[in-house]
């Protein structure tokens, strides 16, 4: 068990913590948009890993099962955000 002042520091912040995660996770995957911009629109690809947004897609597929097997919807909404965005990213890269 944690020492009394952790365990009352861990509530205190707790539900802050919960109340910006569901945010955060759904506004961090708009940091990806100029990837795609130019991967799609502008069709540059220099530089970029198809390895890295491959990995980044099975890293979403897990934790997406991981959600969904412990019915935990905030973990398996916002990774279906970035199974789609990676899935994009490994689409443009490949074509």
């Amino acid at each position: 068990a944690l020492v009394p002042h952790v365990e009352k520091a861990e509530a205190a912040i707790e539900p802050h913590v919960d109340r910006a995660g569901v945010p955060l996770g759904i506004v961090y995957p708009l940091a990806m948009m100029p990837q795609l911009y130019n991967v799609w629109a502008l069709e540059r690809t220099a530089g970029l890993s198809g390895i890295t947004y491959g990995i980044g897609l099975a890293a979403a597929l897990t934790w997406t099962a991981y959600g969904l097997i412990h019915r935990n919807k905030p973990i398996w909404m916002i990774n279906l955000i970035w199974i789609v965005l990676h899935g994009a990213m490994v689409a443009g890269l490949l074509r």
